[in-house]
């Protein structure tokens, strides 16, 4: 064995004990699992790689590279083991959240996900606290850690290229990387989309209603919030929760999928006139009724600042009549309850009308948290006090019944 040779053997083992190697590697599995994406073996050691070489050339650079996604890896790692890497519904339902909604979302993601948080903030600080020291020269080990890096960085790129698709750098799958371009992208298509709804919103709507026949002379639309098919016993749920609905002589459409994840995606693809992929937002449920000669009624148990500047919203400013529960934002008045939307209804059932009539009521519903949906009432304990509440508050009988 000539020097040379001895001498890389020595860095290689020197490098592999090394106790901020395996820290780097942790720091690095951390930080790519917080922000969403699924775990990679290939992306850890070659972030991991990453962080070795800018600590050897650019200390200071590491430093500040390391504080800000340790930071940023500790604040999204809650939301990201909830709802993954940010993509178009996630940055919809950013825009479409305020502040008093956030706080209470941030209540429902157990207290385990905050202690990992603190766990990999924790490790950044001690990252950004390493004491810069004299590095040794750069070895072969070095060279070869750099040109894995690079090659890594633009596997992803190659393989699109490879299977049909296009070479861009910035498709890079690293998941540090990765996240910045998602959340760029995405948001500028969330911009993009709200520019086009406002301006279709505004429009004048493009019906041509040939005859109107209608069976009955009212007609109740309920949106709900936060209700999933398996929680429901009249969809195949394992609770007697909806024993009106599971009796009821009407149609109950068992094998409709949500249009999105996110409800402002999914009410706008479902209740609007939906042409190549994209809500005609001037053509609603709402604007049809209108034209066929109804008069249309909506009453909303959610908040009426920043209602208008959702999907939802943009079809509610279109109904003759609207009432809100709450004068301020979603949070205004946690006190305000569904049952309260049929003293509305009933006001309009009490006057008659030879019109038509369609009556929209915007629920609050099991949107978290549930238990101050149902004042802290459940009948059966489910896992948690906030999964019964939410299985008793998908019990609609008590809406109906009011």
């Amino acid at each position: 064995m000539n020097v040379t040779t001895l001498k890389d053997t020595l860095v290689a083992r020197r490098l592999a004990l090394n106790p901020w190697t395996g820290f780097y590697f942790l720091q690095s599995l951390l930080i790519n699992l917080a922000l969403g994406y699924e775990f990679s073996l290939l992306y850890t050691v070659a972030f991991t790689c990453v962080l070795h070489l800018l600590w050897r050339a650019f200390p200071r650079v590491q430093k500040a590279v390391v504080g800000a996604y340790s930071l940023l890896a500790a604040l999204y790692y809650p939301f990201g083991q909830a709802y993954g890497a940010p993509n178009f519904n996630t940055l919809l339902a950013l825009h479409a959240t305020n502040v008093e909604e956030s706080t209470e979302i941030l209540t429902i993601f157990p207290w385990y996900n905050y202690l990992l948080a603190v766990f990999i903030f924790a490790l950044g600080v001690i990252a950004v606290r390493r004491r810069i020291v004299e590095p040794s020269r750069w070895g072969k080990m070095d060279t070869l850690g750099l040109l894995f890096s690079i090659g890594i960085f633009f596997l992803q790129p190659v393989q699109n290229l490879a299977w049909g698709g296009v070479f861009k750098v910035i498709d890079t799958g690293y998941p540090a990387f990765r996240f910045v371009k998602d959340v760029v992208v995405n948001n500028n298509e969330v911009l993009d989309e709200q520019a086009r709804m406002a301006q279709l919103a505004g429009m004048k709507d493009s019906w041509h209603v040939l005859a109107v026949k209608p069976k009955y002379h009212l007609y109740v639309v309920v949106i709900g919030e936060s209700a999933r098919r398996d929680a429901l016993g009249a969809f195949g749920g394992h609770w007697d929760n909806t024993p009106f609905a599971s009796s009821v002589n009407g149609y109950l459409f068992n094998n409709y999928i949500a249009a999105s994840g996110s409800t402002q995606k999914s009410l706008g693809l479902t209740l609007n006139r939906v042409v190549d992929g994209k809500p005609q937002y001037q053509d609603n449920f709402v604007t049809l009724a209108n034209r066929a000669g109804f008069q249309t009624w909506w009453f909303s148990n959610q908040g009426q600042i920043g209602e208008y500047d959702t999907a939802i919203a943009s079809i509610a400013k279109r109904a003759d009549e609207v009432q809100f529960l709450k004068n301020g934002d979603f949070e205004a008045n946690k006190n305000t309850q569904d049952e309260q939307l049929l003293k509305l209804t009933e006001q309009v059932l009490s006057t008659q009308r030879t019109q038509p009539q369609l009556i929209v009521l915007h629920l609050m519903g099991s949107h978290p948290q549930a238990c101050d949906r149902t004042k802290g009432k459940y009948t059966v304990f489910v896992q948690s006090k906030e999964t019964s509440c939410y299985l008793y508050s998908m019990d609609a009988d008590r809406f109906a019944a009011g």
